[in-house]
């Protein structure tokens, strides 16, 4: 996970286009994952945390984690500013574990295609879901071309994701009730200064 979000924590939410982005993947969350009972959930890469903050009426006690400090900042200042008192945010690398858990309900928004080896992760996650917990994770479709990052002459990760991959991926690491849909687009100024939109898929597995 090379890519440095700390220089663009303080202005992270004031995208249009992120703020916007989150909201549909909350909406497409709500469509096909009934949240009863206020679930115990994680964020990973929460970054402010937009995406958990737009499922805050059905949430329970959530925690954000992030390898930025000044993410894992901001995000601290926006629940305080929303009330959140029962959640929190923590700098964590979540390529030693996951603090706290077990979690009822994982959310990962644009956070999987910066980890390196992602069946490993996969697999790892398993130990902190509860039994019945789901893996809910929202991501860019295969970018072939790599338009998506072209910006960033920093990053090492994946250029989004064939489905079929990913849901073997999940398979093999024990997951199960695996199902995949749309989850709109990402828009993004790309290399020569146009915005372009990704499509996003959301995929939901359990424990």
């Amino acid at each position: 996970m090379a890519e440095n979000f700390d220089s663009r924590a303080a202005s992270w939410d004031d995208d249009p286009a992120r703020l916007s982005r989150a909201r549909q993947v909350a909406e497409t969350i709500k469509a096909n994952l009934p949240l009863t009972g206020r679930p115990i959930t994680v964020e990973l890469g929460a970054g402010t945390g937009l995406l958990s903050r737009c499922l805050a009426d059905v949430l329970g006690p959530t925690t954000l984690l992030d390898s930025s400090p000044a993410m894992v900042e901001a995000a601290s200042k926006a629940l305080a500013a929303a009330g959140l008192k029962d959640w929190n945010a923590a700098v964590a690398d979540l390529s030693e574990g996951i603090p706290g858990g077990p979690y009822e309900l994982v959310l990962a928004q644009l956070f999987l295609h910066h980890v390196d080896d992602v069946p490993a992760l996969l697999r790892a996650l398993r130990r902190f879901v509860t039994p019945e917990g789901v893996v809910v994770i929202a991501d860019l479709d295969h970018d072939a071309d790599g338009l998506y990052h072209s910006t960033s002459v920093d990053f090492h990760g994946h250029h989004g994701f064939r489905r079929d991959e990913l849901r073997g991926w999940l398979e093999e690491a024990g997951y199960r009730d695996i199902s995949f849909h749309d989850a709109g687009v990402a828009n993004k100024k790309v290399v020569g200064g146009q915005r372009l939109d990704f499509p996003l898929f959301l995929a939901i597995a359990r424990h």
